[in-house]
């Protein structure tokens, strides 16, 4: 069915917080569309039973003397029904709109379920070319005139306009697919709740899954928790592991970076059954640039705990295991014709096998100057190397989820000094500071700073500030 077929109730809320267990609903609109055309549009104010933080009231505008007369959920919630009745429910970030919903629905013993159409993942789909896709940066994009930002009548007449414009600039196949691909559902095992998925967001963030005893099985990260926890349920090779799931839980972070750090501080604390790439806390494997009494590099690889980071020390490469280690070793040796005598895989008083078959140039036996052998030598282990830290002093990164909320790591000389989440509320410690090397969380660390797109998030802090910003994050929160 075409997308200007299905009945559909666009729907945004506001409300005193982002927990749908601590925070209520202080503001509801509704806009019901059918064939196309807006059939009812319902709007209330709504006493939350709780109070206003001043930054929500500075937000919505929406203050405490607003709602004090307002109806209750309990008393709006048969017109909710009654407008969303057998509509697809459409909203920016529908798992905040629609989780919400569900919970206020539930502590009146009232059961709502709906397919859910997130016009944050339809904007993904259809415009791939932007990076953001919140409902600010939408507006923004594709001049949407929104006369009240931040109030719930205004914020889903935006989201009207913008499914609008999409199916102008769109051909109907495309949308179909696009909305068909959002609205389908996985099969899921009989024995999880379904309350239980629907509260999971589609945000970044971390999730776990526990078996019926309270064990932990296995520690995931994700862009997109749901999408990834429902791509579980459609692995086949994972069934094993699907039939145990008996609870999902997660946590959510602001971007990519805090999930993968998060991700790899658990599984190395807590060793979940099914992480069985990482699940046990390997030592690491270092290789050791020595010479020789000739004067020719060599490699010794070394067992350690943990690393120290020192420009002095002649480290050349770090490998999660020894097999790991040969086997890059056994790959220079091919592609830059060193000595496997020399590399430490052979032992023997002559030539190396290699020598024979003309891929080593003699080092082993003196054949070939030790300053031709090691330049390549040294080339060979270039991107194997810690880097060195890029910057004069510390590093912030900030990386936001939304307007007002987000997370900050503090890093220095690769090591995630701390790490917590802001919001206009106050902050919280989030991950747990490194006070040793971490080879992963380099990796992790390399990788973003070495993209781009992410230099508008790092800020470089001369030392002082930065003892500054760290003393600050460890304070007790407001």
């Amino acid at each position: 069915m075409h997308l200007s077929e299905l009945p559909l109730a666009i729907v945004d809320i506001e409300t005193t917080g982002g927990n749908p267990v601590y925070n209520r609903i202080i503001e509801i609109a509704v806009i019901r569309i059918e064939q196309g055309r807006v059939v009812r549009t319902y709007q209330s104010l709504v006493h939350p039973e709780r109070f206003i933080p001043p930054t929500i009231e500075h937000l919505t505008g929406i203050r405490n003397e607003d709602v004090a007369t307002a109806p209750r959920f309990r008393s709006v919630a048969d017109n909710i029904l009654e407008i969303l009745d057998g509509a697809v429910f459409v909203a920016h970030n529908a798992r905040f709109d629609y989780g919400f919903l569900r919970a206020e629905f539930a502590r009146h013993s009232i059961r709502y379920e709906a397919k859910c159409l997130c016009t944050v993942k339809l904007s993904r789909k259809l415009y791939p070319e932007f990076r953001r896709h919140d409902l600010s940066s939408v507006i923004q994009r594709h001049d949407i005139i929104c006369v009240d930002r931040h109030r719930a009548l205004g914020d889903a007449h935006a989201v009207k306009d913008f499914l609008a414009l999409a199916q102008h600039d769109h051909g109907r196949d495309r949308i179909d697919a696009a909305v068909a691909s959002i609205l389908k559902t996985n099969t899921l095992p009989s024995h999880l709740d379904r309350e239980m998925i629907d509260a999971l967001p589609e945000t970044p963030g971390v999730y776990f899954f526990y078996g019926e005893g309270g064990e932990l099985l296995y520690v995931g990260k994700s862009k997109n928790i749901r999408e990834r926890v429902l791509g579980h349920f459609s692995a086949s090779n994972e069934r094993q592991m699907h039939g145990q799931v008996c609870r999902i839980e997660f946590r959510q972070t602001a971007g990519e970076l805090g999930a993968l750090l998060l991700e790899s501080q658990l599984i190395k604390e807590l060793q979940p059954l099914y992480n069985q790439a990482s699940r046990r806390k390997r030592n690491i494997i270092v290789a050791r640039r020595e010479l020789t009494k000739e004067g020719y590099a060599t490699v010794v690889l070394e067992e350690i705990d943990h690393v120290d980071l020192d420009g002095s020390l002649p480290i050349v490469g770090m490998f999660k295991s020894i097999k790991q280690a040969k086997e890059f070793l056994l790959k220079i040796a091919r592609q830059r014709q060193l000595c496997r005598k020399l590399l430490g895989l052979e032992r023997t008083r002559g030539h190396c096998f290699p020598y024979h078959l003309h891929q080593c140039h003699g080092a082993c036996m003196g054949e070939e100057a030790p300053e031709s052998h090691n330049v390549r030598f040294d080339r060979a282990f270039v991107d194997r190397r810690v880097k060195a830290w890029p910057f004069k002093g510390g590093i912030v990164i900030d990386e936001r989820s939304q307007e007002n909320a987000g997370e900050v790591f503090l890093i220095d000389q690769w090591r995630l000094v701390s790490g917590f989440k802001y919001s206009d509320i106050g902050h919280e410690h989030h991950l747990k500071s490194m006070h040793r090397f971490d080879y992963d969380s380099y990796k992790i660390l390399l990788r973003y700073l070495r993209d781009g797109r992410n230099r508008r998030n790092i800020r470089v802090v001369p030392r002082e500030e930065f003892e500054a910003l760290l003393n600050q994050s460890l304070a007790p929160a407001a």
